[in-house]
């Protein structure tokens, strides 16, 4: 048994906002307007309303990732599509609960970077090989190499250090980071579908 879809969303976004260390049970109580007993009779402790705000989170973004991987569409209009699920994922989130990950959840920080290196680099690397095959990503490129690249960029924005200080929201940032990473892994008919795909999509932020 387990809080409400409604409650668990809201807990996330204060999780994302504020961290995990500052968001105390009082503080989700008052915010969720219920007593924090009736959280209690749903989770025994906060690190088990952690495991499962978070533990919930990555399994959809996991479901997420495995419809793109089997979607018909073209590679770059599944990168959009996965630069967009990234956007939408990291729109509240701060360096903060990297850190509080990091620091007091080392499971769960070791859960997402296992399905990082390995999960999500398979399911790109497939993606750069079909975008090759389509013409519109440079066939000299190590589809393998440019996965753990893509990893690499990414690992960036989970550094809770790397970015804090610009004041910037992490979503801006990994926007900033595909611009660059896609301008030089496409072809020059790729990198115009990827223009034009984006402003169909309309792609930001």
């Amino acid at each position: 048994m387990s809080l409400a879809p409604t409650h668990i969303h809201t807990v996330r976004e204060l999780f994302f906002r504020y961290g995990l260390k500052s968001m105390t049970m009082d503080e989700l109580a008052r915010q969720l307007g219920c007593s924090k007993k009736t959280i209690y009779e749903h989770y025994t402790d906060k690190k088990v309303l952690v495991h499962a705000v978070l533990g919930g989170f990555l399994d959809e973004h996991r479901s997420e990732m495995a419809a793109l991987d089997q979607n018909p569409e073209n590679a770059i209009a599944k990168l959009i599509r996965m630069a967009a699920i990234g956007f939408q994922k990291m729109r509240n989130l701060t360096p903060t609960i990297l850190f509080d990950l990091q620091k007091s959840y080392p499971d769960l920080w070791m859960e997402l970077e296992r399905y990082r290196k390995e999960e999500i680099v398979e399911i790109f690397k497939r993606l750069i090989e079909k975008g090759q095959h389509e013409g519109l990503i440079r066939k000299e490129i190590d589809p393998s190499v440019v996965s753990i690249m893509h990893l690499q960029h990414t690992n960036l924005l989970l550094d809770p250090v790397v970015f804090s200080h610009l004041d910037r929201p992490l979503a801006t940032v990994f926007h900033n980071i595909m611009e660059v990473f896609v301008g030089g892994i496409t072809t020059s008919h790729g990198l115009e579908v990827w223009n034009n795909t984006k402003a169909q999509m309309n792609l930001q932020p």
